[in-house]
């Protein structure tokens, strides 16, 4: 029993470990990405409200709908999901949408292959 749990314990640690790392910057009224294409799988979002009121973030697609707690100005917060390929919607919910139609949404791209390297044209 005790080796089982370990060995739970080691795959989650190795799991967070892996995950890719995006920077969410949210001001009025832009949400900024530090890169706009990961690949599947975890995906950790480290967000920072840069801005002087009340935001949030929020992740929707491929049937996953998960945020963050709301952010006062200079907060921060994480955020870990687990995305398939597809187009996600990511925004901030504030304000029943309000912040989100004054500009604070953008696309998240996710592939099946690694992200990092640039596909050749014509492949």
């Amino acid at each position: 029993m005790t080796r089982f749990l370990f060995i739970a314990a080691l795959a989650a640690s190795s799991s967070v470990a892996s995950a890719q790392a995006v920077t969410v910057t949210l001001t009025e009224f832009k949400l900024g990405l530090s890169r706009d294409t990961v690949k599947a799988g975890p995906v950790t979002f480290n967000i920072t409200n840069d801005g002087t009121m009340n935001h949030g973030f929020f992740v929707r697609g491929g049937g996953l709908a998960k945020g963050s707690k709301e952010l006062p100005k200079g907060e921060t917060a994480n955020l870990t999901v687990t995305l398939k390929p597809g187009t996600y919607d990511v925004y901030c919910p504030l304000s029943d949408g309000s912040h989100r139609k004054a500009g604070m949404e953008k696309k998240l791209v996710v592939v099946a292959g690694d992200a990092s390297k640039p596909k050749k044209p014509g492949a």
